[in-house]
């Protein structure tokens, strides 16, 4: 019987963040909707409570239409639905018409903290005690699905990531071609979503990039299995992942309040995006992009959200920006 192989990542900026991480009074990670609400209640456009109350009026007003003079057969009822509800990323049915396809998709067009963004180095805040997350994935058999909008990769029970004592499980990881989020402007050739939530529903994602390079050994064996066929999930047993293999060498990361990037656009998403690419081979990269093709959502407004990073430019040479630490069991 094999052993199972856990790798531990910490992530945070310094020693002493380590040794906050596992005290019982440790401050929470980051509050972002304070911070939020605290940034736009000095703007000098709307406070926040009044664009709340305003977008939830646009949303009950969005789901509020006129019945029909005649009810449609239940046959043509559910035709419509289906039609109204679907998306793509191009066309009458991309990313700047979500918002019109469903009254459940509203929030892709009004939202005030949509994904994805352009994470301006210049702009964003550098946060020294801003801690940073522990990682704990099991290594399990490929479940591969092109589900029709990307590549995705489906975890079962038991790998997790934890911020300020919660537990986020790891549900899937995804691809897009090219990135979604810009850095100082310019797109990747592709970036990776790991797609996490806690018992009370709320999600968080971890980014991360990639620029052609060496070949990348992890995507070489998905890249092998490329599901044809939309769908279906393949199960390949004898072929082992584990996400924290495509963490770059660097845990220095972004972090902000956003959405899902894909209808409903549901907001409230912690967002941690690593600022070091990974690399893959140019055959690799246009191997999973001929599967999926362009499958990004444009960059979003940021509007008055605050971007933090987890370094300090004036940071002085040597000093040391994080421990890591692991075990294998």
């Amino acid at each position: 019987m094999q052993k199972r192989f856990m790798k531990v990542m910490t992530l945070c900026w310094g020693m002493a963040m380590v040794n906050m991480a596992w005290a019982s009074d440790v401050m929470p990670l980051i509050d972002l909707e304070k911070e939020l609400q605290k940034t736009q209640e000095n703007a000098t456009h709307k406070p926040a409570a009044t664009q709340q109350a305003a977008q939830t009026n646009q949303i009950k007003q969005a789901s509020q239409k006129p019945q029909p003079k005649s009810a449609p057969s239940k046959t043509t009822a559910k035709k419509h639905s289906v039609k109204k509800a679907h998306w793509r990323y191009e066309g009458l049915e991309g990313p700047a018409h979500w918002g019109d396809l469903d009254p459940k998709f509203i929030v892709c067009k009004i939202g005030r903290n949509q994904s994805p963004i352009n994470l301006m180095n210049k702009k964003a805040v550098s946060t020294v005690g801003l801690p940073g997350f522990d990682v704990y994935y099991r290594e399990v058999p490929l479940r591969l699905i092109n589900n029709g909008h990307t590549l995705q990769v489906n975890y079962p029970p038991g790998s997790y990531i934890m911020m300020n004592g919660n537990r986020y499980d790891l549900l899937q990881f995804h691809f897009h071609t090219p990135s979604e989020h810009q850095k100082n402007g310019l797109n990747y050739p592709m970036e990776m979503h790991l797609v996490h939530q806690d018992g009370e529903g709320h999600l968080a994602v971890i980014g991360i990039l990639f620029q052609e390079g060496e070949t990348h050994d992890g995507l070489a064996d998905i890249i092998r299995y490329l599901p044809k066929d939309v769908g279906k999930q393949r199960l390949h047993k004898f072929v082992k992942i584990n996400p924290v293999d495509y963490f770059p060498k660097s845990k220095l990361f972004y972090k902000y309040s956003g959405s899902l990037t894909t209808p409903p656009c549901s907001e409230g998403v912690y967002w941690m995006v690593f600022k070091e690419p990974i690399e893959a081979s140019p055959e690799q990269l246009a191997a999973m992009h001929a599967l999926m093709g362009d499958n990004n959502r444009p960059v979003q407004p940021v509007y008055s959200r605050s971007i933090l990073k987890s370094w300090n430019d004036t940071r002085p040479l040597g000093q040391a920006v994080f421990p890591v630490g692991g075990y294998y069991q």
